[in-house]
C-alpha cells in the first residue's frame, strides 16, 4: 500500500530540495556545461547549445534564463522551478520524482567546450537593453543606488535622461556602453548581487554622460574604472560640473578597440585648453591606468593629470559615502 505525505512532510521535502540540490547537478543531467569565459564568481553560465544557456547564482540555488524578458516568473527560481522549466508542462509531482534521485549528487564541475573554430554566440545589445526599463523614483535599482551607493537623486535623473541607464534584474543598474558612432556595445552590471559586463555585442567601449546633456563644447575628460565611480566623482565634481565635461567609464581594462575609442575623444578636445583627469583608484592597478592615460593625453598636447582618492578610501564611491556618514554624523 502506498503511503502518502503528509502536508507538512510535502512541504519539508521541498524545503530539503530547494537546500541540498543544486541547480548545477540538475543542468548537468540535463546536458548543460559550465562556459567559464561567460562566468563571473556570483553567475555561472551554463550552456547546452547554440541559444541554450542557463545562469546560476545564490551559490547553486539559484537561476535565471538571459532569453527571457526580466518580468517573466517561469524564466527563474529555485531548484524546483528549473525542473520544470526545463521540462515544459512537467508536474510537480513528477518534479518531485526527478528531485529525488539527486538527493546527495554533486555537480561533477564538467565544462562547456567550444568548438574550434567556432564563433561566440553574439546577440545585439540593444535587444537585451530595450526589454528592461528606463530608471525610475523609488525602484530597487534607484534605492541600491541612492542608499547603498549614496548617488544623488538629481544626479541619477539627469543620467537617466541621457538614456544610458536602466534597470536590470534583482536591483542590478544597467550602464550602456557605446562606441564613439553611438552604436550600443553592451551594459556594464552593477548590483547588490551581481557585478560583471555583458557579454554578445560589441563588447567594452566607454560608458559616458555628459555634464551639460551636449549643450556646451566639449573641454574636459574624466576616466573612471566604473560607471558608479563615474557618477561618484562627478557627485563630488560640483564646482566645475555642467562646463562641458564627459564623464567616463572603462569598466576595468580596455582592449584595443576601446583605446583607439579614447584617444580619438582626446584628439577632439581644443589642445589650449583640454583637458583630461585620470580619476582612477588609489591603488597600483590604478598606477597603470594614470599613467597610460596621463601619456596618451600629453601626446596629444592636451593638459593630463590624475586625481584619486586617500588611500585608505580607494576609489571614488567610498569617498561619496563616507562624505554622506560625516554628514549625517554632523548633522546628529
Amino acid at each position: 500500500m502506498i503511503q502518502r505525505q503528509t502536508d507538512e512532510q510535502a512541504h519539508e521535502e521541498l524545503v530539503r530540495f530547494r537546500e541540498e540540490i543544486r541547480c548545477e547537478v540538475v543542468l548537468e543531467k540535463a546536458g548543460y556545461r559550465l562556459d567559464k569565459t561567460e562566468s563571473s564568481k556570483n553567475n555561472q553560465k551554463y550552456r547546452r547549445g547554440k541559444g541554450e544557456s542557463i545562469v546560476v547564482n545564490h551559490g547553486g540555488r539559484g537561476w535565471w534564463s538571459p532569453h527571457h524578458n526580466a518580468t517573466d516568473k517561469g524564466a527563474k527560481g529555485s531548484v524546483i522551478d528549473l525542473v520544470r522549466f526545463l521540462n515544459p508542462g512537467m508536474s510537480l509531482g513528477h518534479a518531485r520524482q526527478e528531485l529525488r534521485g539527486l538527493l546527495g549528487v554533486a555537480p561533477t564541475g564538467a565544462t562547456y567546450e567550444h568548438a574550434p573554430g567556432e564563433e561566440r554566440p553574439r546577440r545585439d545589445p540593444s535587444v537585451m537593453w530595450n526589454r528592461h526599463p528606463v530608471l525610475v523614483r523609488g525602484s530597487a535599482v534607484w534605492t541600491y543606488l541612492t542608499l547603498t551607493r549614496a548617488l544623488p537623486e538629481a544626479l541619477l535623473a539627469h543620467v537617466a535622461r541621457q538614456g544610458v541607464l536602466r534597470e536590470g534584474m534583482k536591483g542590478t543598474a544597467w550602464f550602456a556602453h557605446h562606441d564613439n558612432n553611438g552604436a550600443l556595445t553592451g551594459m556594464e552590471m552593477r548590483g547588490p548581487e551581481y557585478r560583471g559586463f555583458s557579454s554578445g555585442g560589441g563588447g567594452k567601449r566607454l560608458f559616458r554622460f555628459r555634464a551639460d546633456e551636449g549643450t556646451r563644447p566639449l573641454r574636459r575628460l574624466v576616466i573612471c574604472e566604473s560607471a558608479i565611480d563615474a557618477l561618484s566623482f562627478a557627485a563630488l565634481d560640483h564646482a566645475v560640473f555642467r562646463q562641458g565635461t564627459l564623464y567616463v567609464s572603462t569598466a576595468g581594462g580596455l582592449g584595443p578597440d576601446a583605446w583607439e575609442e579614447l584617444r580619438a575623444l582626446m584628439a577632439a578636445l581644443p589642445q589650449a585648453q583640454g583637458r583630461v583627469i585620470a580619476a582612477v583608484d588609489a591603488d597600483a592597478q590604478g598606477d597603470r591606468y594614470a599613467e597610460n592615460y596621463i601619456t596618451m593625453g600629453e601626446e596629444l598636447g592636451l593638459l593630463a593629470m590624475r586625481l584619486s582618492p586617500d588611500a585608505n578610501l580607494n576609489d571614488w564611491n567610498r569617498v561619496l559615502q563616507d562624505k554622506r556618514a560625516n554628514h549625517k554624523e554632523n548633522a546628529a
